[in-house]
């Protein structure tokens, strides 16, 4: 592939998100529907990047969660993960955390812990190796998709995709969802 046609297609990845991947950076359709708003969160379990098991039944109750479909191969999850970085920052104090769960397949999985060390990701990285919790939040595989979970346990909003900008609106779906209050004024 000509360097012009890679660039090309880098460019269409960036402006659709990185849908469907299979680690590889070429698209796997899969059936099934991501997850709706309203919805109740299913619990879910996977070890995160140093080998602990976490629990989504960990957070519920207690703090809104947002669990952040990504991949190490996905350009457009990269470019959101700084922002994902400043909100944790931003509102885990107020009672709100991140679950970044890789879909990295088997030739990329390895670098994954690398990435969240190189990029100081604070928050629990977990690994989807067998794609338990893609099934249930994200059956097709779409990279980057967020869901945004209140403390009752409601998924409350689902993004599916990164553009410059959707951090602020992400921002203003945390905010309200840490303050309902906020949004009744």
């Amino acid at each position: 592939m000509t360097k012009l046609l890679r660039l090309a297609a880098i460019a269409v990845l960036l402006a659709a998100g990185c849908a469907g991947g299979n680690g590889s950076g070429a698209s796997t359709p899969r059936r099934g529907k991501t997850v709706i708003t309203g919805a109740m969160a299913t619990d879910f379990s996977a070890r995160d990047v140093d080998g602990k098991t976490v629990r989504l039944t960990d957070y519920l109750g207690k703090q809104v969660v947002l669990i952040n479909f990504w991949a190490t191969w996905c350009e457009p999850c990269l470019a959101e993960m700084p922002h994902l970085r400043v909100l944790y920052e931003k509102y885990r104090k107020e009672g709100f955390v991140v679950l970044a769960v890789s879909v990295d397949g088997p030739e990329t999985v390895a670098d994954v812990p690398s990435f969240a060390k190189r990029n100081a990701l604070m928050f629990p990285v977990l690994v989807d190796e067998d794609s338990r919790i893609a099934s249930v939040y994200n059956p097709k595989k779409s990279a980057p998709l967020s869901v945004l979970i209140d403390r009752r346990g409601t998924v409350t909003r689902v993004h599916e995709g990164y553009n410059p900008g959707d951090e602020t609106d992400m921002d203003l779906s945390v905010s309200d969802v840490l303050d309902p209050a906020a949004t009744a004024k």
